[in-house]
C-alpha cells in the first residue's frame, strides 16, 4: 500500500517529517555509509513532489549548509509504528556521489538499552556502483550487517530505477529476506541487542558525500509499491 509522507519530531510523532543528521564516513575510508550521528533534527528535504504519484518521495538539496568535509547522513520516516511484514520500494539517484548510499529504513522505534531508550532500526541501501549494504542503527551509531556487496541484480547508473523488497521471516521476527529487482539476493538477521522484533516505523536514508555539494546537488527518488 502506498503511504503519504508524514513528519516526525525528535523521538515523537507530530505529523511533520524528521531527518537525522550524522557525519559521513570521512578520512581515508570514505565508503558512503553512515557513521556516528547527532540528535534528530527537523528537515523538509524528503517531500511528496507536486507532480508525483501517491507514494512518491523526492529528496533534494543543494544547500551549502551540508557542504562539510565530513558530509552528512539524513533519515526520514513515512509511517506510524507497524508490525512489519514486508515492504517494496523503487528508488533511483539522479544527482550525487556514486558511492554514497541511499535506501530505506524499517522497524524504527525506541528500544531499551540499560537504563535509557534509544532509536533503533535496520536499513538497506544501494549506491550507483551496483552495490547494496545492510546495517543497523542504535542511537546515533551505524553498525554494518552486510558491507557494500556487488550484485548482478542491480542495474547500474544514474536515474535508473531499482526495486528492493524486504520480507520478514514467518518463523523468526528478526530474520529478513532481501530481493532486488524481483530476484532473491540474500537473507540477513538482526542478532544484536536490542532487537527490533519486526516492529516500528518505515522510512528513508540518504548519505551526502563530502564533495557532493561543491558544484552540484543531491537528488534521490523513492516510490512505495
Amino acid at each position: 500500500m502506498k503511504q503519504g509522507i508524514i513528519l516526525i519530531v525528535v523521538l515523537g510523532i507530530v505529523g511533520i517529517i524528521v531527518s537525522c543528521l550524522s557525519p559521513y564516513n570521512g578520512g581515508e575510508k570514505e565508503d558512503g555509509l553512515p557513521v556516528s550521528g547527532a540528535p534528530i533534527v527537523i528537515s523538509d528535504l524528503f517531500k511528496s513532489p507536486e507532480n508525483g504519484q501517491p507514494g512518491d518521495t523526492r529528496f533534494y538539496t543543494n544547500d551549502p549548509i551540508y557542504r562539510r568535509s565530513s558530509g552528512y547522513t539524513l533519515w526520514a520516516y513515512n509511517s506510524d509504528t507497524i508490525d512489519f511484514q514486508e515492504r517494496t520500494v523503487s528508488l533511483r539517484k539522479t544527482i550525487g556521489s556514486s558511492i554514497a548510499g541511499y535506501g530505506v529504513i524499517i522497524c524504527s522505534d525506541l528500544r531499551k538499552i540499560d537504563d535509557r531508550s534509544e532509536i533503533v532500526f535496520l536499513t538497506v541501501m544501494l549506491n550507483n556502483n551496483r552495490q547494496y549494504a545492510v546495517g543497523k542503527v542504535i542511537g546515533a551509531s551505524y553498525e554494518p550487517l552486510v558491507y557494500w556487496t556487488n550484485s548482478s541484480n542491480i542495474i547500474q547508473g544514474y536515474g535508473i530505477w531499482n526495486t528492493i523488497r524486504i520480507v520478514k521471516d514467518s518463523e523468526n521476527p528478526n530474520k529478513y529476506d532481501l530481493y532486488i529487482n524481483g530476484k532473491f539476493e540474500r537473507f540477513f538477521v538482526d542478532a544484536e541487542q536490542p532487537l527490533t522484533g519486526g516492529t516500528g516505523r518505515n522510512g528513508y536514508v540518504v548519505v551526502i558525500a563530502p564533495d557532493d555539494l561543491n558544484q552540484n546537488a543531491v537528488e534521490v527518488w523513492f516510490e512505495e509499491l
